[in-house]
């Protein structure tokens, strides 16, 4: 059974809690975790829709959130995400891909529907009797610039304008960020399938990019305040070189971050993801305040050991994916302070009586 802080201690919740040291490092996904999907869509598609009639190309703005909406359907309900992935090279050139089948789709609809509405005004204006049947409906049609350099950059710009003001937070999750980074001393990073610059801009929107040195750690730098991040590393796919479908994504975030992932505690809100980092050794910890029992994954997590002739052994061994689920982020230091207390505990003098 999966461990759920809010529930009172018991043997089988504490079976989970680390045994002989204190992870090092936390890994964080951002959607679903340290901010509400459900709220930042509707965010960013009024940006988008007050965004994209100022920009060169037009339109009536609440048509590109309608446009908007249909596209993201292609994407992940028509698997079209899936395709441009396996179509593309590397995460660069997913990136150009993803912003061009947007652009040239969405203009394509926003011509398609500006020409309906056209058509529905010829036809209304044959009914109408009067002078106001001189009033002659005009076709309006996006023009997309032919270069696909220029197309690529309205998208981009539109999408980073959109993320640079959404605010959607979970309530506490940004407390319990800066209470695990300086309170409780961890490592921070992210492990998104966001990119790094898309993280940038949420969290200086958060507040929490960077943040002003304490006083007591105070000096100045080029006659300004010293900062210091308050994450060590923001990981999105262009910065390992691979999306977040697979274990290899935390493969390569282990490797470049340089962090033993036995010392790692991994965050996310789907039990799969977590167990792609299982299987390397992470501690894994699921947000979610729905009921996941009878649905708990088992992955095959390999142990290294040194057998009898000192020769490495590789043992193989079937556990769960998920280590903790917690109704939300804000719970997590509460968390780690129970670990910490726990191997405070058995590493007693009178434990070991």
């Amino acid at each position: 059974m999966v461990a759920v802080l809010s529930l009172p201690s018991s043997s089988d919740q504490t079976s989970n809690f680390p045994r002989d040291r204190l992870p090092r490092a936390i890994f964080l996904d951002s959607g679903g975790v340290i901010n509400d999907n459900d709220c930042r869509g509707p965010q960013w598609v009024q940006l988008l829709e007050e965004y994209m009639p100022k920009t060169v190309l037009g339109g009536p703005g609440p048509m590109w959130g309608r446009v908007n909406a249909i596209i993201v359907e292609r994407l992940f309900k028509n698997n079209m995400w899936n395709q441009l992935i396996a179509e593309s090279a590397n995460f660069a050139d997913f990136d150009r891909r993803y912003y061009l089948y947007w652009m040239q789709n969405s203009v394509e609809m926003m011509n398609q529907f500006l020409k309906e509405e056209y058509e529905h005004a010829i036809k209304d204006k044959d009914k109408v009797e009067g002078k106001d049947k001189a009033v002659e409906p005009k076709l309006i049609q996006l023009v997309l610039p032919e270069s696909e350099d220029e197309q690529y950059k309205i998208g981009v710009d539109a999408h980073l304008h959109c993320t640079s003001l959404v605010r959607a937070d979970f309530p506490g999750a940004v407390e319990a960020i800066l209470s695990l980074k300086f309170e409780h001393g961890f490592e921070m990073y992210t492990c998104s399938g966001e990119s790094s610059g898309q993280l940038e801009l949420t969290f200086r929107t958060l507040g929490i990019s960077a943040l002003e040195a304490p006083e007591k750690e105070k000096d100045l730098e080029n006659g300004k305040p010293r900062l210091r991040p308050v994450f060590k590393r923001l990981y999105g796919p262009d910065l390992v070189g691979c999306h977040k479908i697979s274990s290899l994504y935390y493969e390569r975030v282990f490797q470049d971050s340089g962090v033993d992932p036995r010392d790692a505690v991994v965050v996310d809100d789907k039990e799969h993801i977590l167990g792609w980092a299982k299987v390397y050794g992470a501690r894994t910890v699921l947000i979610s305040n729905k009921d996941r029992t009878g649905k708990e994954l088992m992955v095959e997590q390999e142990e290294r050991i040194e057998g009898e002739d000192g020769v490495e052994v590789v043992k193989k061994r079937e556990v769960l994916a998920v280590d903790h689920q917690l109704n939300s982020l804000a719970e997590l230091p509460a968390l780690t302070t129970m670990w910490r207390k726990h191997l405070e505990t058995s590493s007693s003098p009178e434990a070991a009586l």
